[in-house]
């Protein structure tokens, strides 16, 4: 992150908001949060109740975004922040975008998620205390996130209560349903290894005990040694797929498959229809 860049944004945005007449006006029914996943599961429990506004647009990486001064301005309108927990994005920025906002309410949905700390050091390269933050891509961790999440909800509309829950046992037995499809489906693949340019499927490779070979090394392009590599572990392993975030180039991952005989699949963990998304996933690791 450049600092000039990060300076000239929060200036603009200090711009912005001063240029309203008085004090920035609340929207009791607008809520932040940093990435698409989350407005999905906001609706799954909440419908259309709440305004959700997504700091990360679809195609931008978490790693790397900056915001906009007028999303900086719909964050102070909001009512509350629901911080996905580590990215890179929330521990750049977050500081930034809660400061001078008035009445806004932090909720961090990674609370008693069993997070990976210092297993890899690759990725993001913001990490805090070396925490992996991809906890959407685990239909375990997701249960737990949702629970945070339906807390939360109705504390802010309590007169929903009944609806909220309905709304959550039937979202939850979805997660659950599927979790146990992926159980039985890669229950023959402990072990297994899979290649991912960014890793993005860390909790995901846990709940399974599948084995995630990055691409990356600390967040950047592989070097040609590690290249050399990784193609060697990719003919050992017999591995014919490279995955690849929507977010991310694909050309060092193409350069692995034309010495594997193999493909390249996009994948977007980041993707609004999250549930449709994991079971495509899901899909590609069993076959």
């Amino acid at each position: 992150m450049h600092l000039v860049n990060k300076f000239i944004l929060i200036l603009l945005a200090g711009i912005t908001m001063s240029c309203q007449s008085g004090k920035i006006e609340k929207d009791p029914n607008l809520i932040s949060v940093s990435i698409l996943p989350q407005k999905y599961f906001i609706e799954r429990i909440a419908g259309d109740d709440f305004k959700v506004n997504v700091l990360i647009p679809p195609g931008a990486s978490p790693a790397t975004y900056e915001p906009t001064p007028m999303q900086m301005k719909d964050v102070a309108k909001s009512i509350a922040y629901l911080r996905i927990g580590y990215i890179p994005f929330e521990t750049v920025w977050l500081d930034n975008l809660l400061e001078g906002t008035d009445g806004i309410k932090l909720i961090d949905l990674s609370k008693d998620i069993e997070l990976i700390k210092g297993q890899e050091k690759h990725g993001d390269h913001f990490h805090e205390g070396g925490i992996d933050p991809h906890i959407w891509s685990s239909l375990k961790s997701v249960k737990i996130l949702s629970k945070n999440l339906y807390q939360e909800l109705i504390k802010m509309a309590p007169e929903k209560k009944d609806i909220y829950e309905k709304n959550y046992q039937q979202f939850l037995s979805e997660i659950e349903e599927l979790d146990q499809v992926a159980e039985a489906s890669l229950s023959n693949k402990k072990g297994m290894s899979f290649m991912i340019f960014h890793p993005a499927l860390t909790y995901l490779a846990r709940d399974y005990n599948l084995n995630q070979i990055s691409v990356e090394m600390d967040g950047k392009e592989p070097s040609p040694t590690h290249m050399k590599h990784l193609v060697e572990e990719a003919q050992r392993l017999s591995i014919k797929h490279v995955f690849v975030q929507k977010q991310f180039n694909v050309e060092n991952a193409k350069a692995i498959v034309a010495e594997i005989n193999g493909d390249v699949v996009v994948i977007d963990p980041l993707a609004e229809d999250w549930l449709t998304e994991m079971k495509r996933i899901i899909t590609i690791l069993k076959d």
